[in-house]
């Protein structure tokens, strides 16, 4: 018995979907007094499933003046992936988030607004970094080398903030033409021992001018 041409495609996609949850959320940022003692935190988890989240970070009312919260997320998933998108809209240049993510079983695909600036913190950094499990594009290379991006858990409070926990691949990208197009992808322990290496070089030039100042 033969079946229509596309019907195993549809019914693999479906199931696929079936086995994914997808949520979409918009944060308005709220000044910072006004969530004292009550913050609002978006969290989506599930055990088998997928997720594919969009986060979309909108503009402050003209009312909102700075300091302003930032907005937290958290997506769990026990045995899937996740991948999220964080976007933000025009005038949201300083509306800061917090995202934490957990794939307990998987690998997690981020892709960050091109303005991001701050802190990811990876668990296990060393471990997957031996086993070369995390990747990021040129672009967000780029940015980290040039000190827009940091490794670590410390924030300050101008910061974008993610906090990975995955055991599977991570790959971290920007919503650039090069990283979203191009795919040219370079492990992260390449563009951080660049950046130790620059720091290094820029140490070892301070000391040596200031053993000739003292000298002279």
């Amino acid at each position: 018995m033969s079946s229509k041409p596309g019907t195993h495609l549809r019914g693999a996609v479906s199931q696929h979907e079936e086995n994914t949850a997808f949520v979409t959320e918009q944060f308005l940022p709220r000044k910072q007094d006004a969530v004292f003692g009550d913050p609002f935190v978006f969290q989506t988890s599930a055990t088998n499933q997928h997720i594919r989240a969009r986060l979309i970070m909108l503009s402050p009312f003209p009312s909102d003046t700075a300091p302003l919260a930032k907005s937290v997320a958290y997506l769990s998933s026990r045995f899937g992936s996740i991948k999220a998108e964080v976007f933000r809209t025009p005038g949201a240049e300083n509306h800061f988030f917090r995202l934490h993510i957990f794939a307990c079983s998987a690998g997690v695909k981020i892709t960050l607004p091109p303005s991001f600036r701050g802190i990811v913190s990876i668990n296990d950094y060393e471990g997957l970094r031996r086993r070369r499990q995390i990747r990021c594009g040129r672009t967000f290379n780029e940015r980290m080398r040039r000190g827009f991006i940091r490794l670590g858990s410390c924030a300050l409070e101008n910061d974008d903030e993610v906090f990975i926990h995955a055991e599977g691949k991570i790959e971290l990208m920007l919503r650039t033409e090069s990283d979203v197009n191009d795919r040219v992808w370079s492990r992260m322990d390449r563009g951080m021992r660049k950046i130790f290496q620059r720091r290094l070089a820029m140490y070892n030039l301070k000391l040596v001018i200031g053993i000739v100042v003292v000298s002279e």
